[in-house]
């Protein structure tokens, strides 16, 4: 009886011991993203900040992950306020840039998605970005700024034009990895109140015509871009064969406006 006893008691203990096993690998902290590119790191009221890209930063629409961690146990910050401020210091004067915040106080594996479309590279000035956090669990607060460096793409993923007396950005954001084929065409745009304010915008239509310059020749099959949210709009472009591309954008709504972005794959 007695061991029958010792051995219930052993039984048990083992798996209570199982049982929090098992709760420390569901709270374990989400694993890390290595195909992402640290921008920078930085603390703050005993939270550590770090600012991840997809690549390295460039004039256009990039994404951006901003990461919170207790500065201590390295434990996630699952539950926080962010809040960015883009700026650009040229000397005689500054600037921001169109960008969104992390529309969640909710991280995705680990990290708040937001992003921002650099108008300028770095050696026009220098670029910070300014991240605010509050972390809704401790209720504590921090500010930090990261030192940024954008470059210039060897092909520009972004085109400033004045329609009617207004100043739009549009990025291209795909194709990033163009093929021959049909292509997603993606694109954002942003219109110029001040220089500090560039909302989303959803005013124009536009018509995508691609032209192969070497050859001479367009392609059929392409499907004009249209507004879905956040001053996003995707359409079809279609490649027919390798090497220089150009997609030109019509302003629908004034077209004697264009714009236009090369390529070569």
């Amino acid at each position: 009886m007695k061991k029958i006893f010792l051995l219930s008691i052993i039984l048990f203990a083992a798996l209570v011991i199982q049982s929090c096993s098992d709760d420390s690998v569901t709270n374990q902290d989400p694993p890390v993203n290595d195909n992402l590119t640290l921008i920078g790191t930085q603390y703050s009221n005993g939270m550590k900040i770090n600012l991840y890209s997809d690549t390295v930063l460039f004039t256009g629409y990039n994404d951006l992950y901003v990461e919170v961690k207790d500065s201590v146990s390295g434990i996630y910050v699952n539950d926080a306020h962010v809040e960015l401020m883009p700026m650009m210091n040229m000397g005689s004067m500054s600037h921001s840039c169109p960008f969104d915040n992390p529309s969640s106080s909710t991280p995705v594996n680990g990290k708040f998605p937001c992003d921002a479309v650099f108008i300028m590279p770095s050696s026009a000035g220098n670029w910070t970005l300014e991240t605010n956090i509050h972390n809704h669990i401790t209720n504590e607060k921090a500010s930090v700024i990261f030192p940024l460096t954008v470059t210039e793409p060897v092909y520009s993923k972004l085109k400033s034009k004045t329609v009617n007396g207004s100043t739009y950005f549009v990025s291209m954001i795909e194709p990033s990895k163009p093929k021959v084929g049909i292509n997603d065409l993606m694109l954002k745009v942003n219109k110029r109140v001040t220089m500090m304010d560039f909302p989303n915008d959803s005013a124009y239509t536009f018509s995508v015509y691609p032209w192969m310059p070497s050859m001479g020749h367009s392609s059929p099959n392409n499907v004009n871009p249209v507004y879905t949210t956040q001053g996003m709009y995707d359409g079809d472009v279609n490649f027919t064969m390798t090497g220089d591309w150009r997609i030109t954008l019509k302003f629908i709504e004034s077209p004697q406006d264009s714009l236009s972005f090369d390529l070569v794959f």
